[in-house]
């Protein structure tokens, strides 16, 4: 992420599908409403997970969140939160690379986990939270501070994203 690194590596026709890639159309083959805000979660078991499903489900406009299959949706189910208010989930089948790029590039926001959808994220060049990959000797808390410094978000964003990786309340 600096002069002094490698960089971060992609195929060579990224960007040329990506500047193809209709947002519009997907989100309308999805059946999701024009005007809703869109959201890919894919996580770990987040310990914030649940206070951000209630202030989804509380928000002033419709908010589809998309789950990817695995672990985010075993999270999700785990809090017992359903659809409802203004908050729509929808459970995804298991995605194959460049249908997760496209999932994506047709959210307003994202959340991923570990180096490789970090990764994603970045190249989609879209708003990310990231959840690092937890380990048992807690080297994923300086992995994320070491990006945060590298990041400078206001302040309020890093604290969410502490707090989405069990850092603070």
């Amino acid at each position: 992420f600096s002069a002094h690194t490698g960089g971060l590596l992609r195929e060579r026709e990224l960007p040329a599908r990506q500047a193809a890639f209709d947002r519009a159309a997907w989100r309308a083959g999805r059946g999701l409403a024009p005007r809703a805000r869109v959201l890919s979660l894919f996580c770990y078991e987040p310990p914030a997970l649940a206070a951000l499903l209630r202030q989804l489900a509380d928000a002033d406009e419709p908010v589809h969140l998309l789950v990817t299959a695995g672990r985010a949706t075993a999270a999700v189910r785990a809090t017992g939160m359903v659809s409802g208010g203004a908050l729509t989930l929808h459970e995804l089948p298991l995605l194959s690379q460049r249908a997760y790029d496209e999932l994506l590039w047709a959210c307003d926001l994202n959340f991923v986990r570990g180096e490789d959808s970090l990764v994603r994220g970045l190249l989609a060049g879209l708003p990310l939270v990231w959840q690092t990959y937890p380990q048992h000797d807690a080297a994923h808390h300086a992995k994320l501070l070491a990006f945060l410094d590298w990041l400078q978000p206001p302040p309020e964003l890093r604290d969410f994203f502490l707090a989405w990786n069990g850092l603070r309340d």
